[in-house]
């Protein structure tokens, strides 16, 4: 009896376990996150190396819904990963290449402190190297995804290459990072490519237009940079490890479609004087011409001819069987119209067009014909500052204006350092191609009349604007228009526009050219003239709702009656939300009513300058 009962009891604490409740961090939610101490353990890694391979990898930390379910009941705040990210860096190479540099530092420091040196040469000789070629093609697969994912690969390598060199940073990595931002912007000088600048107080952004996609980036003001003390630089040394070799790849790739020589030659008597983009001298690879304005700009560079031997033999012998065909069709058509088959030369040609036929029909048409007005546009665009020499005194920012005016299609030069001018521009102060001479300074010695002086500003106008803008606002020691943004208008419906900076003056003034007197300069008559509006628009209303017409009152029975039930029909919506909508309703309107009334405000700032502006130039008259 008792070996029967306990199989019985057995048998059914076996039925609960496999009919009872799922054991927590099994399934679900919970078994989607892996916290990182766990995936630092699963790994055999030290988190210093874990926190390297998840950068250059492409992983990077989530935030689960349910943070208290996925800690099986630990509310408290803990970096999780996703469990198939933490499975998938099981497989790579580089783990093994992290265990071999530890082995590596701990025979290096064994041979150090027996003072072995000749062992010690012997391992620095085999020191291991690590390579990231293969993550970079992993990461990207097409061109276009490396493109999209340029920006950040271009601010930190633009970072660093105008950092000082310290203990935190090595000469080799600044000279690395200044070698790639100088091939980038020659490449985007050489193809026109650059669409938008814009000067702020963290540096200057440029935008530009590569393989189609749109690439903004930042670069510092070359001024003293402090190195912070509390910026972790093994982190970022890391983020510039696969940066560089992203945009190497890039400019690789960028180059060659272009047909160009990469890396391209360093004029090193340039490159001593610290004369940036002139010291890298472009030259056609494999004997070709250059690219051509644009290129880079368009989708995808010209494929290369194909050299196959048999497509080759086949184009041989269709050129000896030409003659005999063309014979065949004399003979055919013969009996035909000899005027209406005469062949026109190919210059007369015209080319056939079927718009009936193509696929879209006219809307085809249409975008063909836009197309083509646009890049008409952008054609002109790049050649805004084409047949004009610039001069930039040593004072203007050289190393943007020398990036700047030749991707408009412009020449610039430059002042030398001291008597003997070192690293000075093609031309002379005195040359008598110069248009525009650059000057940041309240006065100059001598000026000279047959050229135009301006100040930084307008070049960088000029080129968000799309045209070359007066010169007269921009003269020396005169008071700048305000730098617009060209940036503003982008994703922002409700977001305040300021106004061209060619029509600042436009609203003080009326079409004689005089300013207009709509406010007195009292401030007693003003007050008085408000009064006197207020009174009569009261008077109008009280007349007007004294004797109220039959049609007026319906019309604002309708209008009333179209609010109230549109007022309901919102409120009924609202309350059929889900909390979650609701919140993120609630949410959206007040960010739409915040950039109204930022809106409103700079609106009403802009008016007060106007009539301010108005006022002055009143009393100066």
């Amino acid at each position: 009896m008792g070996k029967s009962t306990a199989k019985k009891h057995s048998s059914a604490k076996g039925k609960n376990r496999a009919h009872g409740k799922v054991k927590k961090g099994v399934k679900g939610e919970a078994s989607q996150y892996m916290s990182r101490t766990v995936a630092v353990r699963k790994l055999q890694l030290t988190l210093p190396d874990f926190r390297r391979l998840c950068i250059l990898k492409g992983v990077y930390p989530r935030e689960p819904r349910k943070k208290k379910t996925v800690g099986k009941g630990n509310p408290a705040a803990k970096t999780y990963y996703h469990t198939k990210d933490i499975k998938f860096l099981m497989h790579e190479p580089l783990i093994q290449k992290f265990r071999e540099f530890k082995i590596f530092l701990r025979k290096l420091k064994k041979a150090v402190a027996k003072k072995e040196h000749t062992a010690e040469e012997k391992l620095l000789q085999a020191r291991p190297t690590l390579e990231i070629d293969h993550l970079i093609k992993e990461r990207y697969p097409t061109m276009i995804d490396a493109v999209r994912d340029l920006d950040d690969a271009l601010c930190m390598v633009f970072l660093f290459a105008q950092m000082p060199q310290a203990h935190k940073v090595h000469n080799h990595t600044v000279a690395r990072c200044r070698r790639l931002s100088l091939e980038f912007q020659q490449l985007i000088v050489r193809t026109n490519a650059l669409e938008k600048v814009f000067l702020s107080i963290k540096g200057i952004y440029y935008r530009a237009t590569i393989l189609g996609q749109p690439v903004t980036w930042i670069s510092p003001y070359k001024f003293s940079i402090h190195i912070p003390n509390d910026v972790d630089f093994r982190v970022m040394d890391t983020f510039l490890l696969f940066y560089t070799k992203l945009l190497g790849f890039v400019n690789f790739s960028l180059y060659t479609g272009l047909n160009l020589q990469y890396p391209p030659r360093v004029d090193e008597s340039r490159e001593k004087n610290d004369n940036g983009l002139s010291a890298l001298i472009l030259e056609p690879a494999r004997g070709g011409d250059g690219p051509e304005m644009g290129e880079l700009a368009g989708d995808m560079p010209p494929a290369r001819p194909s050299t196959d031997a048999k497509v080759q033999a086949r184009m041989a012998t269709l050129r000896d069987a030409l003659p005999d065909i063309e014979t065949k069709v004399a003979e055919v058509g013969g009996d035909e119209d000899e005027g209406d088959l005469a062949p026109e030369s190919d210059a007369a040609a015209p080319l056939d067009a079927f718009p009936a036929q193509m696929e879209g029909g006219e809307e085809a048409i249409e975008n063909i014909e836009e197309a083509k007005q646009t890049a008409a546009v952008r054609e002109k665009f790049a050649s805004l500052f084409k047949g004009l020499s610039f001069f930039v005194s040593r004072e203007a920012p050289r190393y943007s204006l020398e990036f700047v005016v030749p991707a408009f299609g412009g020449a610039v030069s430059w002042e030398g350092v001291g008597d003997d001018e070192l690293g000075a521009g093609p031309y002379g102060a005195d040359d008598k191609r110069i248009t525009h001479h650059i000057v940041d300074r309240p006065t100059i010695a001598s000026p000279r009349v047959d050229r135009h002086y301006v100040q930084p500003q307008w070049v960088y106008d000029c080129i968000n604007c799309q045209k070359l803008l007066p010169t007269a606002p921009y003269t020396i020691g005169a008071v700048l228009p305000p730098h617009q943004s060209p940036f503003g208008d982008e994703g922002q419906d409700a977001a305040f526009i300021p106004p061209d900076p060619t029509t600042l003056g436009d609203e003080v003034l009326d079409s004689d050219g005089e300013v207009e007197e709509d406010e007195e300069d009292d401030d007693e008559a003003l007050y008085r003239k408000e009064l006197e509006k207020e009174a009569a628009s009261d008077m109008a209303t009280d007349a007007a709702e004294a004797k109220p017409t039959k049609g007026s009152k319906k019309k604002k029975a309708k209008k009333s009656e179209a609010d109230k039930l549109e007022e309901e029909t919102r409120e009924l919506a609202k309350s059929m939300m889900p909390k979650k909508d609701a919140r993120l309703y609630k949410q959206i309107m007040y960010g739409k009513k915040k950039k109204e009334e930022e809106k409103e405000k700079l609106m009403r700032k802009r008016k007060a300058n106007v009539k301010a502006a108005g006022r002055s130039e009143k009393r100066a008259k």
